[in-house]
């Protein structure tokens, strides 16, 4: 298993074969592939946009209609910068936006 980041709440981690992506955070755990992970990593890209000064919470939809996970904003910056140093250091994204 190699840890590509963890610290609290936020680990993320591939197994030895490469072929999934495993995200922990706030007692939810999923598995991804590579392709899922970029996508789940442009989901929280967008989502962040759309947050306003006075958020106190985020909801996430964690799979197409099943599971809507609310978590505090504080949280939810955690788990996107976490997915974006891990697209950065395994993937090689830079990390550049436009306002």
């Amino acid at each position: 298993m190699l840890f590509l980041y963890d610290e609290k709440p936020v680990s993320i981690f591939m197994s030895g074969d490469d072929t999934r992506i495993s995200v922990d955070f706030c007692n939810i755990k999923m598995k991804m592939k590579p392709c899922q992970f970029r996508l789940f990593h442009n989901y929280l890209f967008n989502t962040s946009k759309k947050l306003i000064e006075n958020t106190n919470s985020v909801d996430l939809v964690l799979v197409t209609n099943s599971l809507k996970v609310t978590i505090s904003t504080p949280h939810f910056f955690h788990l996107f910068s976490a997915v974006e140093i891990v697209m950065n250091k395994k993937f090689g994204n830079q990390l550049i936006y436009k306002n």
